[in-house]
């Protein structure tokens, strides 16, 4: 059986124990490789083993913490920690292919600097060239040796095709995964449902869920501007923010002047706002029991957008925006509600408003999104595309 080493970012650990959408996928896709044998490689963490074997799947943990985080951070060109300890694992586990996720950087690095050329590498983007840091971005023009380039959606495939992946000898897309088997609807679990709404001051008033990032660039301030008209409706209606600021140890409950102005204005609404902070990754799929209706008004151009992938498999009807490859997995009228304009709380709360009135289409959407995903998006079905693209790269295919 041959073997793909997965390689994810430094940031976060995998499993995604502190967050993180690539580092899900990276889990996800990992346990569902059935022809090929997956090895993760993948950051340390104080409460995760250097090295273990989970469910069949061995994961390697480099030390990243501490001085060695900060001056990988800032100085890696010089100082390329990660890089030499993920090539030492390379060489030691000896796999056929390597699958290197959201790091341009590093598979420049492992390819040129590293001595691992003969490898045929995979660069597979989850967002845009414009959401890497600015110390994680190659140089415009910098040469790129990739044996193919894969997107999390068409619209990265299409925006990358020429920039990230215009050295690649192939392009694809593989979608992200959803277990939708793992997720509940409100009407399967009622008794989740009240536990979570109980321990959040909620009883049985309407409420909208965001789950994500607490950030300006998902469009917080948007959706709280929108309920301003909601409530005006719906006074009893609640909005829970379900999120942190940060994924990482030590940086969930980090305050940012975002999260401070928005503090201040939750505190002169005139309606109920719940924000929860970090949710662990392990709970997440009893976050959604909360919401009604789920709204994610992101104002960047998402890669795809995992959010809405759980939010459909929880059986919420979904309001989103246009931007990205959100369209990809949210479709209007199948189990969602798209703006037409990204940036407009009136758009958006007559959106919200039309839901909330109108329980039929609700369970429509809800009942047409848990199917759209167990049938478009299961990590098996991940797995079996991602598994078609690994024998297109050693044969040497195209697509």
């Amino acid at each position: 059986m041959p073997t793909v080493a997965l390689i994810g970012p430094e940031l976060y650990p995998i499993p995604p124990i502190r967050g993180g959408a690539v580092e899900l996928f990276i889990e996800g896709l990992a346990s569902c490789l059935g022809r090929w044998r997956p090895v993760v490689i993948g950051p340390s963490d104080p409460e995760l083993p250097g090295f273990e074997v989970r469910s069949g799947v061995a994961y390697f943990r480099v030390p990243l913490g501490g001085w060695r985080g900060r001056v990988y951070k800032r100085y890696r060109q010089y100082f390329p920690i990660y890089d030499l300890q993920v090539a030492k694992i390379i060489r030691r586990v000896r796999p056929d292919l390597l699958h290197v996720h959201n790091r341009p950087l590093l598979a420049q690095s492992l390819k040129k600097r590293q001595g691992l050329e003969k490898l045929p590498l995979i660069l597979h983007m989850h967002n845009l060239y414009e959401s890497l840091g600015r110390r994680e971005r190659p140089d415009p023009g910098a040469p790129q040796s990739l044996a193919a380039f894969i997107g999390c959606s068409r619209f990265v495939v299409e925006r990358e095709r020429w920039r990230l992946g215009k050295d690649a000898a192939s392009h694809f897309v593989v979608y992200n995964g959803v277990d939708a088997a793992g997720f509940f609807s409100a009407r399967s679990r009622p008794d989740l449902r009240e536990k979570w709404r109980s321990s959040l001051g909620l009883t049985e008033e309407p409420t909208v869920l965001f789950v994500g990032k607490i950030r300006e660039s998902k469009g917080v301030q948007i959706l709280l501007a929108a309920m301003d008209q909601v409530w005006v409706r719906f006074p009893a209606a609640a909005l829970v923010l379900a999120g942190g600021t940060e994924f990482g140890r030590g940086r969930t409950g980090r305050e940012t002047p975002f999260l401070q102005e928005l503090r201040r204005q939750i505190a002169a609404a005139r309606g109920r706002v719940v924000l929860t902070g970090f949710i662990p990754p392990r709970q997440m799929p009893e976050i959604y029991l909360l919401g009604d209706i789920f709204a994610g008004p992101s104002q960047i151009e998402e890669g795809l957008g995992m959010v809405f992938l759980e939010a459909a498999a929880a059986g919420l009807p979904i309001i989103a925006t246009r931007r990205g490859g959100i369209p990809e997995v949210v479709r209007d009228g199948v189990n969602g509600l798209l703006l037409q304009q990204h940036d407009d709380p009136r758009e958006l709360g007559e959106k919200i408003k039309q839901l909330l009135a109108d329980r039929n289409l609700r369970l429509s959407l809800g009942r047409q999104g848990r199917a759209w995903v167990r049938e478009n998006f299961s990590w098996e079905k991940t797995a079996r595309r991602q598994e078609q693209v690994y024998d297109e790269v050693m044969a040497g295919g195209h697509s």
